[in-house]
């Protein structure tokens, strides 16, 4: 995959940036000139839902990105908002919604329609300055993208977790209202005391309340159910008479059956429809109680503004000491999630890493650029480590190198399995602890292991590749005012 191009439209002010094969240097000789700008509207024009910076609103830019894919097709997209951006590829366009269709539009890009590796496959490529040279295996890339390497091994081993993955989302979201719960619980005991918020009366208006309507909904189903009787009989009844039967008599005469003369039907019906008046009284006068009750409540709650003594904390003290909580069972319902949780995750973990080949081949390219750069060997660097989330020992630039490794790793890995060439993106590679020397080895990998991926580097240092294409940025990133007869063509 290759950025060919990309143009860049923000009111009266454009530019158009060419980018070639191999290096591509966005420099300025200062910062804040434009340069994480330029990659981040790249990022932007991909689709990805990506901050904008202080100085450029991302949602108020016209952009459109030329790119090559390894089938050699020509792809350009065009975004004019947040919320929908044009793909057109062999005169044919397709419109795409984001960010519901974000992964539609990338399985065209990255040929794959694994979400796992499309939701992870940025990560992989691109090191943002702010967060990107710190994200080991997992965390956020930019903004709301994030990065995980179990979802990346378990995307290109082609590993299915999505039933336990379902499952453990439906326990995170229960124990987080549970967690809700129990702190409202322990609030509502640390008030339940005060003389001044129990209030008896409400308590068992409320009791009074619920149990009329538990009535309310009982005498409502008797109601239907004797309806449905009535109905019935009378069905049978009229069935029974359109049948024209005769019943012979002992006395050998001949009668008719008729709705009238069928003996007892009449006199349940009638039974029916008299216990039905009865229980629509009943009704009635429960409808009527709950009314009753409900215009006190308001009443009462509309009279507390008039309490100059009585806070909204107080108001609220008086209705949350009236719900029924169980601290104890609440708390145990969270110890049993909580195990749950753990052991669903361990599931996940073990399907994702073990007897995966997938695994070893990024650990061994891992000890491979490690070893280079001096961060550690196969004896210092286990597998574990691959999925490591203790990084305080990881520091400056061990962690800047260390950080670079993995991510070469995860783009081999990536390429192996997608049988297409990734751009490498690094927005400010010399970090403030990095010195030149580090650099280098770096760049060294690049030149080696990565001569055939486009590389894009955002800086104000110089780094020595045999052939560099230089995108100076001198006083700001758009600096040329549209042609008034041209402004509203697009190039």
């Amino acid at each position: 995959m290759l950025i060919k191009s990309i143009y860049i439209r923000d009111g009266l002010f454009e530019r158009n940036i060419i980018l070639e094969d191999g290096v591509n240097l966005i420099f300025s000789q200062k910062n804040s000139r434009g340069k994480t700008t330029l990659v981040r509207l790249m990022l932007y024009a991909l689709g990805y839902s990506v901050p904008s910076t202080k100085k450029i609103k991302f949602e108020k830019c016209f952009t459109k990105i030329e790119i090559i894919l390894d089938t050699e097709k020509t792809v350009f997209l065009t975004r004019e908002n947040s919320y929908a951006i044009s793909l057109l590829c062999d005169d044919e366009e397709e419109i795409y919604v984001l960010p519901e269709q974000i992964c539609t539009l990338h399985s065209k890009l990255f040929s794959t329609d694994n979400i796992d590796i499309l939701n992870n496959v940025l990560g992989a490529f691109y090191f943002d300055q702010e967060k990107g040279w710190t994200l080991l295996n997992r965390g956020v890339v930019i903004g709301s993208i994030h990065f995980n390497i179990d979802e990346l091994v378990r995307g290109i081993s082609g590993k299915d977790c999505s039933e336990l993955i379902a499952r453990e989302k439906r326990i995170s979201s229960d124990l987080s209202k549970y967690r809700q719960m129990f702190s409202i619980a322990q609030y509502r005991d640390s008030v339940s005391g005060d003389s001044l918020t129990a209030d008896t009366y409400q308590e068992k208006k409320n009791v009074e309340l619920e149990q009329l309507r538990m009535r309310q909904s009982s005498v409502e189903r008797e109601i239907r159910r004797i309806n449905q009787s009535i109905t019935g009989n009378k069905k049978f009844q009229e069935f029974v008479a359109d049948m024209k039967l005769l019943i012979k008599t002992e006395d050998g005469q001949c009668i008719t059956v008729t709705k009238d003369n069928i003996v007892g039907l009449n006199d349940s019906i009638e039974l029916l429809v008299a216990k039905k008046k009865i229980l629509s009284c009943e009704l009635a006068e429960i409808v009527s109680k709950i009314d009753k009750i409900m215009r006190e409540q308001e009443k009462e709650n509309g009279q507390i503004s008039f309490f100059e003594s009585e806070s909204i904390v107080e108001a609220f003290d008086k209705k949350i000491v009236a719900i029924p909580m169980n601290q104890v069972a609440i708390k145990n319902e969270i110890d049993k999630l909580e195990k749950e949780q753990k052991q669903v995750r361990e599931q996940i973990a073990k399907i994702s890493r073990s007897d995966n080949d997938v695994v070893l081949s990024l650990y061994n390219t891992i000890v491979k650029y490690a070893t280079e750069l001096g961060i550690g060997d196969s004896e210092s660097i286990t597998k574990k480590y691959l999925f490591t989330s203790n990084l305080k020992e990881l520091t400056g630039a061990v962690l800047h190198k260390t950080v670079f490794a993995f991510k070469m790793a995860y783009i081999l890995e990536l390429e192996k399995h997608l049988k297409i060439k990734l751009p490498i993106i690094l927005d400010s590679p010399s970090g403030k602890e990095v010195d030149q020397e580090n650099i280098e080895l770096m760049m060294n990998i690049l030149k080696r292991d990565f001569q055939e991926n486009q590389i894009i580097i955002a800086s104000i240092y110089d780094y020595s590749f045999s052939k560099v294409n230089k995108v100076e940025l001198v006083d700001q990133l758009l600096n040329q005012m549209i042609v008034v007869e041209n402004a509203n063509e697009n190039p």
